[in-house]
């Protein structure tokens, strides 16, 4: 097996237990910033601050450029997300080809004007997560990028305080983020760390999380907490189908969670009709991904490290 030299290891850092993600140097971590980490620990100031600047942008892009169909401006305004390869997050170069940049600006407006709570200027679209869930054509990847850039100054500024904490040499670095204040992009002097000539910046692990496609999590919640439920209790005509409950002999009716997840589970584009008919499931499932899917921990990060190789 390849040796893969991680940040930490570069840097002459000891602990196994740092509060930043330890990344690679050479290659791409399969991991990304996690919006549902971001909405779930709001009691810590990063994260606060992440999420009031990721609400900004959003609802600056969806009132101003999305629900008027003001294309080529949007398509400006995305332009400033490029590949955040400072972070040495997610997939690896020869997988992401060329980032956001133009084709992928022109994705995100047109996931974004094609759904239909966006369209109907619903506020659940101006919150990262939900857009993660919600919205076809927007994946982690991209929503951990776009975080990446809209938030750079935040994790900047992270950077740095670890830095001086493990005593690391930094150098002046310019840098681009979204300012909330002026709804605006602009840039300033940051001092960051190097290697081989490029700036790195480091995120919170408990932001983080490997590979998670949230739309299955999803469908699962909702047969196992509001489906079966409803099957139950009759509240779904399921044509004499008992392959979605099992009773048992004292009576008592069960429902069975696997079949139901397989015969109702919607793609991304239809998980709105789920939304629409059983209010509070989102921020319901927000707390369920908050106890059931938690950040990347180090034996997730070993198997990466593994997978990277």
């Amino acid at each position: 097996m390849i040796h893969l030299k991680t940040f930490n290891e570069h840097f002459g850092i000891k602990s196994n237990t740092t509060e930043h993600l330890n990344i690679l140097m050479e290659n791409d971590l399969e991991a990304f910033i996690d919006p549902y980490h971001i909405a779930n620990n709001l009691d810590n100031m990063i994260a606060k601050k992440m999420y009031v600047r990721s609400k900004s942008f959003l609802e600056t892009l969806n009132r101003t450029f999305i629900i008027p169909n003001d294309r080529n401006n949007g398509l400006n305004f995305l332009s400033h997300l490029g590949e955040a390869n400072e972070y040495h997050l997610g997939y690896s170069y020869n997988i992401k080809g060329k980032g956001i940049g133009p084709t992928k600006a022109e994705i995100i407006f047109d996931s974004l004007r094609a759904n239909k709570l966006v369209k109907a200027g619903i506020t659940v679209t101006n919150e990262a997560h939900n857009v993660l869930l919600l919205v076809k054509g927007i994946g982690q990847d991209n929503m951990s990028d776009t975080l990446a850039n809209v938030c750079r100054d935040i994790l900047a500024e992270f950077t740095f305080q670890q830095c001086l904490k493990y005593s690391i040499d930094v150098e002046e670095t310019k840098i681009e983020y979204y300012e909330h204040s002026s709804k605006k992009w602009v840039t300033k002097k940051v001092m960051l760390p190097h290697y081989k000539g490029k700036c790195i910046i480091l995120v919170p692990q408990f932001l983080t999380s490997g590979q998670r496609i949230y739309t299955n999590h999803y469908n699962w919640f909702i047969s196992s907490n509001y489906l079966s439920k409803d099957i139950i209790e009759g509240n779904i005509n399921t044509d004499g189908n008992d392959s979605f409950i099992n009773e048992l002999k004292d009576g008592t009716k069960k429902a069975i969670i696997k079949n139901i997840n397989s015969h109702y589970r919607k793609p991304k584009h239809k998980l709105i009709e789920y939304v629409k008919s059983y209010s509070g499931s989102l921020i319901n499932f927000q707390d369920y991904v908050k106890s059931h899917y938690p950040s990347i921990d180090i034996e997730k990060l070993i198997q990466l490290y593994g997978k990277a190789s």
